[in-house]
């Protein structure tokens, strides 16, 4: 083989290059989508979960309570065409804008209305695999426009990303997971601005990030930040670039964010509503990970530097404490470094709700992340701005203010690290920069990239675990030795051959040098395939691993009460058509959202964005409720309760037909059943005018004791005030009526009066009894506090009424009783455990409810219009005094009387109210959000201003350019 002929086969490689020889050039982009669909969809068929079985789907934890339910409800939304600024099937009436901007707004879920609604379950599941496929195409995306490849390494390299730890720990959270697929084109987005300025993909892609989910659009903006400060301090050419290159990236995100303003102003408004905004900047040294008596010693360094302050100390002894303040946190600081070190290289085990950080996306991006630090063809600050970006990063994992930062000036509710997946995508960026110069390494940096992937191993808390150890050690010779192979066919000089190499030919040493050039591709190439099949053998088993530990849920019974219940929704779903505006609720809730699962106009809800005003009121109504979990969740409990919340109808779907005159039974369909509420007050009713000033007492806790005011005291005054009548409508039960006694295993160690009762378990459990002997007829109601996540069943007279699980302190309706009635109740106890109950029993006086209830039913509003964002009607008032309604204010409602506005007053600090004088009315109540005109107002602009930008600069070069001519 001559010059001349090694030179034409160079050539004809160029041209035709052998890896795009066998398969069409998007068949990369292809295999980079359905390698993370199809190997998720492997995990799916394997454990027989929807759409690929009936029984079992991955509605885990909150998909199922929240993301599903909320899903459905927005589809009928969209099919009814109703406003999307307010909803009333979710949480009593919410902002819906607030609610869309965090679950619902990606445009995958907009595609709902085109499936139908038997395969909605189906749909909503496969909706989880194609968005880790379209991370993995978008990821490949990024790798052949950033660094111009176009082979099967970019498929491989895209899958990881799809499949990496936060995406399979944190995949449940399936309205984060769009934007986590577009991280990849929002940076190439950048790339594409600041290096071809082409501001087209990174307005459009930071667009979609933020629009589709606020929360993860905004570690997205963070990381842009990141990013473009990382990028100057690589590329920058002088100030001019940077100011050029500043200018350009900040008016295109302002324009991104700016274009996201319909939906995110009146987002952020209806934020400052929930509990989130009382979250407060953490004061002093704290961390994640680690407990406060790990970190003991720090911390009273630093409180001793911050005293030396407020004290004014001299500024040498702030000093010293300030040196000493440092030393005490390098220890553990050093730790967690070392525990979120060790996730790199993975665990046995995901994190799915609390855990470290789920860092893992891959042995070989361990190990080609290292040999990125040895590279020579690596610039040293590329090196030191990647390694500053993951440093940074795990700092903000351990340190609590950065980690209060990342997580939008809040700290989360369980799911911590949210953040993680930048950190992911940084190694990748990192792993595939050292993968394109893979032919380059020498002996001594395979050796010192095979070490510091030891040291991260060995990090783990896994690493003693013998298949961790050996999974590990495996993969990591794999890689270590296809990339030795390729090492060691560089070191080797080439065979010289009598047919190849002429002795007398005077270009021998040049034949030889391209002939073992051309060798070295060819193992290079070859080697890149093996291993990215290697890697695709890790990646299957990484699916195999997640698959073992994943737990799905039951979907048998999902909605529960099957055709009775869709029945039951059907005739209600009638009466929204033809009568006044009325809220529905279940007698047992199955999720927190049943309302938005079943379609009817709900009470209970368990959302992000849950008015903290209205968690206060349901939880001083006696309903199971807590600001910090934003929850509240109607449990039948109080005939009083109800007639402040516009309940018409109780669903029951267990088959338990409690004795109850308040509420009478009027449908029946395959164990479902049907209740009328006898005492419905509608959505508006004239109450006395004390109860605008009125505020529920909250209970206070002292040694375990409520020694203030339990439910029943909250609603005596709740109905005294709002009817004026002085009798109290509940009468609580006395210690003489109560016998409270534990089975064998349980220990009761205190008992106070009738309600109070601490207890110790052994290793087989046991249950607590509360016997009560009635001696007054009425309706009985318990008002329960178990402070663990206890079930308990409640019997009457030997007979079981139902069984109930309760994580919150609540009222429970029992049954209508007579004297000699004998109601039990068992507290289920876990072994091995210490816990308390406390539960107070009383009876309602019908004669005195029935009173107050002529009292507030006498003069209602009976409704002539109602819609999602106007409720209109009349009434005649037969005195002067307070019209309540259950509309929950959040800034929005303003309202008419008699077509004069009207000043809302608040009952409970949440419900709207209108004082009004006797005589005939008619009021309106309008939902204006201001934040949404506001938003509407700048997306526009920003979106005419993108177009300006992209085409008048096109147009007079084009006008310049005729005139010219």
């Amino acid at each position: 083989m001559t010059i001349k002929d090694l030179r034409l086969r160079q050539r004809f490689d160029r041209l035709w290059p052998a890896d795009k020889r066998k398969y069409p050039k998007w068949l990369n982009l292809a295999l980079a989508f359905l390698l993370p669909f199809l190997g998720f969809c492997l995990v799916m068929i394997m454990g027989a979960l929807e759409p690929f079985g009936n029984e079992k789907a991955i509605l885990y934890s909150d998909q199922y309570h929240q993301y599903y339910p909320f899903f459905l409800a927005f589809r009928r939304n969209l099919l009814s065409g109703d406003s999307l600024l307010f909803s009333w099937d979710v949480g009593m009436g919410m902002d819906y804008l607030g609610l869309m901007s965090y679950y619902l707004a990606s445009p995958l879920n907009l595609l709902s209305v085109l499936v139908p609604e038997s395969m909605m379950l189906e749909y909503f599941a496969i909706l989880t695999p194609i968005r880790l496929g379209l991370a993995g195409l978008f990821f490949a995306l990024f790798l052949k426009h950033t660094f111009k490849v176009e082979d099967f390494s970019i498929a491989v390299f895209g899958a990881f990303y799809g499949l990496c730890a936060w995406a399979l720990g944190y995949q449940w959270n399936v309205m984060w997971l769009d934007t986590f697929a577009l991280l990849p084109l929002v940076a190439l987005g950048m790339v594409k601005l600041l290096r071809d300025k082409k501001p087209m993909l990174y307005t459009i892609s930071l667009f979609l990030s933020i629009f589709a989910n606020y929360y993860i659009g905004f570690f997205t903006c963070i990381f842009v930040l990141l990013s473009f400060c990382c990028y100057q301090i690589c590329r920058a050419e002088s100030f001019k670039t940077l100011a050029q290159d500043l200018g350009r990236i900040a008016l295109f995100s302002i324009l991104a964010i700016g274009m996201t303003a319909i939906l995110e102003l009146p987002t952020l408004a209806a934020m400052q509503n929930t509990q989130s905004s009382v979250n407060q900047y953490p004061d002093g040294f704290a961390m994640n990970i680690l407990s406060r008596e790990e970190c003991a010693d720090a911390i009273a360094a630093w409180d001793a530097f911050k005293n030396a302050g407020e004290t004014g100390a001299a500024f040498f002894s702030r000093m010293g404490l300030w040196f000493k303040a440092m030393w005490e946190s390098l220890g553990p600081v050093t730790e967690g470094m070392r525990q979120v070190a060790g996730n790199i290289s993975g665990t046995m085990t995901i994190t799915f709700k609390e855990g470290l950080p789920n860092l893992y996306c891959g042995i070989s991006t361990v190990i080609f992340s290292a040999l990125f630090l040895t590279s020579g063809q690596i610039k040293l600050r590329d090196k030191i701005c990647a390694v500053s970006m993951l440093v940074f990063m795990i700092l903000s994992f351990l340190l609590r203010q950065l980690d209060y930062i990342w997580h939008g000036f809040h700290f989360t509710n369980m799911i911590p690290y949210r953040f993680s997946f930048l950190f992911s995508f940084v190694m990748l960026y990192m792993a595939y920069r050292a993968w394109m110069v893979r032919s380059s390494f020498k002996l001594w940096q395979i050796i010192v990239a095979a070490l510091l992937s030891l040291t991260v191993m060995v990090c783990s808390k896994s690493w003693n675990e013998p298949i961790f150890f050996t999974f590990q050690l495996v993969f990591m010779v794999l890689y270590l030795g296809v990339v030795l192979f390729v090492i060691i066919e560089q070191m080797l000089p080439p065979v010289e051959s009598e047919e190849l190499v002429d002795p007398t030919d005077e270009n021998t040493a040049q034949i030889l040098k391209l002939r073992k050039e051309a060798q070295l591709k060819r193992r290079t190439r070859q080697a890149g395939f093996v291993l990215c099949g290697v890697m695709c053998i890790e990646l299957l088993l990484n699916l195999l691993n997640f698959g073992t530990q994943f737990t799905p849920t039951t979907v048998t019974g999902y909605p529960k009460g099957g055709e009775g219940s869709a029945a039951i929704m059907d005739y209600l779903n009638e009466k929204k058509e033809y009568s006044d505006f009325f809220r529905t609720e279940m007698s047992h809730a199955q999720t927190l959202n049943d309302g938005a699962l079943n379609g009817y106009y709900g009470i209970s809800t368990f959302t992000s964005s849950a008015n903290v005003r209205v968690t206060e009121f349901m939880r001083a109504l006696g309903y199971g409720a807590k600001n910090t979990y934003n929850r509240y969740c109607f449990e039948e409990a109080s005939p009083v309760s109800n007639l402040f919340l516009n309940l018409r109808y109780m669903v029951e779907r267990d088959g338990n037909k409690m004795d109850d005159s308040f509420m009478k039974i009027i449908w029946n369909k395959d164990g479902v059943i049907l209740r009328e509420n006898q005492y419905y007050l509608p959505l508006g009713f004239l109450a006395e005018s004390s109860l605008a000033e009125s505020t529920i007492p909250q209970l206070d806790r002292e040694d375990e004791v409520i020694i203030n005011l339990n439910n029943f005291d909250k609603q005596n005054y709740l109905f005294q005030i709002a009817t004026g009548i002085e009798t109290p409508v509940w009468t609580e039960m006395t210690s003489e009526d109560v016998k409270i006694t534990a089975s064998s295993g349980v220990t009761l160690n205190k008992v106070i009066g009738p309600s109070y009762a601490k207890y110790t378990t052994g290793s087989s459990g046991g249950r607590v009894y509360y016997t009560y002997t009635v001696d007054t007829e009425g309706f009985m109601c318990l008002d329960m506090n178990l402070y663990k996540r206890n079930g308990l069943y409640v019997f009457k007279n030997g007979q079981r009424l139902y069984y109930e699980s309760m994580s919150l302190p609540q009222m429970l309706a029992v049954s209508e009783v007579k004297p000699g009635d004998t109601i039990k109740v068992e507290v289920i106890c876990s072994a091995n455990d210490t816990g308390v109950v406390s539960m107070w029993p009383a009876i309602l006086s019908k004669e005195v409810f029935e009173q107050g209830y002529d009292i507030l039913s006498s003069s209602t509003l009976d409704l002539t219009h109602f819609s999602n964002t106007r409720v209109e009607g009349t009434i005649d008032c037969n005195r002067d005094g307070l019209l309540y309604t259950s509309i929950p204010y959040d800034g929005n409602w303003v309202a008419e009387v008699d077509g004069k506005p009207a000043e809302i007053v608040l009952v409970g600090d949440v419900m709207c109210a209108l004082n009004l004088t006797k005589g005939a009315h008619t009021v309106v109540f309008r939902y204006e959000n201001k934040a949404f005109k506001l938003g509407s107002v700048i997306s526009v602009v920003s979106l005419l201003t993108f177009v300006a930008v992209l085409t008048v600069p096109k147009l007079l070069k084009r006008r310049k350019g005729k005139f010219e001519k």
